[in-house]
């Protein structure tokens, strides 16, 4: 299983994907399907070369909350991003979840 490198990403990364699918690994037996429903640009201080963001991820019926924590999402280019999610919220689609990307 090939991961990436975090410090490499960028919030261009994901632009193509807002709306779309991303698959959420919260263990190896559950993965549950989300959707990317926002990117934001963020005007904190970031230590590398690229500007740092945030994402959001919204599950599509999955209605269980996770604690937050280091999960992976199985992103089309960038393989598998092991990621730290908070989750953020619960609408009548599912629970919202962020990662940020500092």
């Amino acid at each position: 299983m090939e991961t990436y490198n975090l410090s490499l990403i960028k919030s261009d990364d994901f632009k193509t994907y807002l709306n779309q699918p991303l698959d959420i690994n919260f263990s190896e037996s559950i993965a549950v399907s989300s959707v990317l429903t926002r990117i934001t640009d963020l005007n904190s201080y970031s230590p590398l070369e690229r500007s740092a963001f945030s994402i959001e991820l919204q599950t599509t019926g999955d209605m269980t909350m996770r604690p937050q924590g280091i999960y992976r999402i199985n992103h089309p280019v960038k393989k598998e991003l092991d990621v730290f999610l908070v989750p953020i919220g619960i609408d009548n689609k599912g629970m919202k979840y962020e990662a940020v990307f500092s």
